[in-house]
């Protein structure tokens, strides 16, 4: 009669752990049913290129060579309401560079020349560096090595630029490889309403 007991109870708790199982996958269908797609997200909080504050590090390059798309899924991006439009931008100019002639660094940072300056209204020819300049990331040419992201840091930058997953990019994998190798687990999955990397209207993927 014990034993009886025993297998029924264990194909009891069978049974309603396959019924939890079920069910765990029709709650995560709703949820993508729902427009809640889960996806692949930069936690800037935890990621080294990202995190704010986060000085003495070495620029972490892994978004760039883990992705399994060719050129990585992870763009830097450029959050304008946080951005100082410096007349000399440490993410935009190498600025331990020599100064050229205008008294500027003479080289760029980007090593894929992906950040465009742009004067903001007209420049002033007596005085240039009394102007702003808004600083757009060609998203086509970017494989976000991260590096514009630490030169933005304070206390040179306002931390205005950060790594994004592009959604139109990334293969959702169920296993993401740059997820796999990153050192902070600052790759991680969230409902795409949590996540802020959308691609905004007229970027260039």
């Amino acid at each position: 009669m014990s034993d009886q007991m025993t297998r029924r109870g264990a194909l009891a708790t069978a049974v309603r752990g396959a019924a939890a199982v079920a069910l765990g996958g029709t709650a995560f269908h709703l949820v993508r049913q729902a427009g809640g797609q889960i996806v692949w997200n930069v936690d800037a909080t935890r990621c080294v290129n990202s995190r704010v504050g986060e000085t003495g590090v070495e620029v972490c390059g892994l978004c760039t060579t883990e992705c399994v798309v060719v050129q990585s899924a992870v763009r830097a991006v450029n959050e304008f309401s946080k951005c100082g439009r410096c007349y000399i931008c440490p993410a935009y100019f190498n600025v331990t560079s020599a100064a050229n002639e205008k008294g500027l660094p003479s080289e760029k940072l980007c090593p894929r020349d992906a950040i465009e300056r742009k004067p903001i209204g007209e420049v002033d020819p007596d005085d240039p560096a009394n102007n702003f300049y808004e600083y757009v990331i060609d998203e086509a040419k970017c494989d976000g090595c991260g590096k514009c992201v630490m030169a933005c840091k304070e206390p040179l930058g306002l931390g205005s630029i950060q790594l994004r997953v592009r959604h139109n990019l990334c293969v959702d994998c169920n296993h993401c490889a740059i997820a796999t190798a990153c050192p902070k687990d600052a790759i991680q999955q969230a409902p795409v309403e949590r996540a802020f990397d959308h691609v905004p209207p007229g970027a260039n993927p």
